[in-house]
């Protein structure tokens, strides 16, 4: 990760990795056939405790104190990998589609049983399908980390909360009218 932060995804040798984390270049393809695969792992291990917070959470959590949750957790996660923030969801959008979202215990999955409980409770209009919110929710989240990586001037967390309450306040007025 530090060659990443050092170079940049685009510019990071393996060489220059397996220096680094003193292992051979034969080690390395055998744990990652690209290096592309180490942002991919970054991204599982940062969405795991994501998706047990979720699962901890009391079944009748309001869905803004989710979200907040996912927001805190994502936050923390990423806030030291500005430079990496756009590989890697450029990276994760184009992992094939059954790689992360089919995972019972998967953030996806945990945010549709939520999303699906707040319309049941009033919290959305059940209009839409869950799980096209909670796609959108999520393209939320990655366009404000994009445009985080670009603004220095503001923090992961104030950007995320913002996705957060524009997503909100979008979903309960298209969804109730």
């Amino acid at each position: 990760m530090g060659i990443f932060r050092r170079d940049g995804f685009r510019d990071a040798r393996v060489d220059d990795i397996t220096l680094v984390a003193g292992v051979s270049r034969t080690a390395f393809y055998f744990h990652f056939p690209t290096k592309e695969d180490v942002l991919t792992e970054l991204m599982r291990r940062t969405e795991q405790p994501i998706a047990d917070a979720v699962a901890m959470m009391s079944p009748q959590a309001e869905l803004s104190a989710v979200l907040e949750t996912v927001a805190e957790l994502m936050n923390r996660a990423w806030q030291d990998e500005r430079a990496l923030i756009v590989d890697a969801m450029a990276i994760g959008m184009r992992i094939e589609s059954s790689a992360f979202p089919k995972s019972p215990n998967g953030l996806r999955a945990l945010l549709l049983s939520r999303f699906e409980a707040a319309s049941k409770a009033g919290q959305l209009v059940e209009s839409q399908k869950a799980c096209l919110l909670v796609d959108l929710y999520l393209l939320n989240c990655m366009a404000a980390m994009a445009a985080w990586a670009q603004d220095v001037d503001r923090s992961l967390l104030d950007s995320l909360r913002t996705a957060n309450r524009l997503f909100l306040d979008g979903a309960r007025r298209a969804f109730k009218s």
